[in-house]
């Protein structure tokens, strides 16, 4: 790897990409700039997951401010929620500075193929929810009614406010622990399966569940970038461009997608993970066979 000027524009362009996507998907970006460092960067492993969990936290600032702002945002649920995946990404960075390398990259993969499915199967779900009043209607149970976890939305697409009420707080908690653990482990900012988890589980829009989970990363990230970088990991000259170029990324990606409708943000993410998961599985068990 040479550090030079065009190595830095290149990474800039990349990550800008990977802060755009994000921001369309209240992933963070980590979920595509660590296979960027990895694949074609040819970075190790945990440098590239260390450098990720720092831009998510860049990308966060530029990303969930706005969609706070436009009210998509469900402050109520994404306090609730951090409890477990702050607990998750302790535990997950740990790991991180100890575990293989290779073993890190079949981990990564198989995460983004249960999230290619999870977002195929799932692509029309919002739609109906809508049309039928599914929504509103919901039992919220126990924990969830306790809480207030409800809200509403201004949805530009479907030209309408849409109105939810949230449910299975218990499973989106234990879920939420899991998208920690993932966050400090993989540097993705636990946003792959938060968003996937409020979606299909907890009754929350697509839309309402991005911006939600746009907020939940930067806190997430900042855990175990703090144990990253006292493990030696973050190397300043990539999280530099990675961390401006996502900032700026994902300053444009929140101006969008509120425009688009859920199935399309639906099919971008299925295909985006499906291509990715195929490329690091693959890297994953070169390593492992030598």
């Amino acid at each position: 790897m040479e550090y030079s000027f065009a190595f830095v524009a290149v990474l800039f362009a990349a990550s800008s990409l990977a802060g755009f996507l994000g921001a369309l998907l209240g992933v963070g970006g980590g979920v595509f700039i660590v296979p960027s460092l990895v694949l074609w960067f040819h970075l190790p492993m945990k440098i590239a997951v260390a450098a990720s969990a720092v831009s998510v936290i860049a990308t966060s600032n530029a990303g969930g401010s706005k969609y706070v702002a436009h009210r998509i945002t469900n402050l109520r649920l994404s306090m609730f929620l951090e409890i477990f995946t702050t607990l998750g990404a302790l535990s997950g960075a740990v790991l991180a500075v100890y575990l293989n390398e290779n073993v890190m990259q079949l981990v990564f993969a198989a995460l983004l193929a249960y999230m290619a499915y999870a977002s195929f199967a799932t692509r029309n779900l919002d739609d109906e929810r809508i049309r039928s009043g599914e929504f509103e209607s919901a039992n919220p149970g126990r924990i969830a009614g306790w809480l207030d976890l409800r809200g509403t939305y201004h949805d530009e697409a479907a030209k309408r406010d849409v109105a939810y009420v949230v449910t299975g707080a218990p499973i989106g908690a234990a879920i939420s622990y899991l998208a920690g653990i993932a966050s400090g482990l993989l540097g993705v900012g636990g946003g792959v399966l938060k968003v996937s988890a409020m979606n299909r589980y907890m009754n929350v829009p697509m839309k309402a569940a991005v911006g939600t989970s746009k907020l939940m990363i930067g806190v997430t990230a900042a855990v175990s970038s703090m144990l990253f970088f006292l493990a030696g990991l973050v190397h300043f000259v990539v999280v530099g461009p990675v961390a401006v170029g996502t900032t700026a990324g994902a300053t444009v990606g929140t101006l969008i997608m509120n425009r688009l409708h859920s199935r399309w943000l639906k099919w971008i993410f299925a295909v985006l993970m499906a291509y990715l998961a195929f490329e690091m599985g693959s890297r994953g068990l070169r390593g492992v066979r030598g």
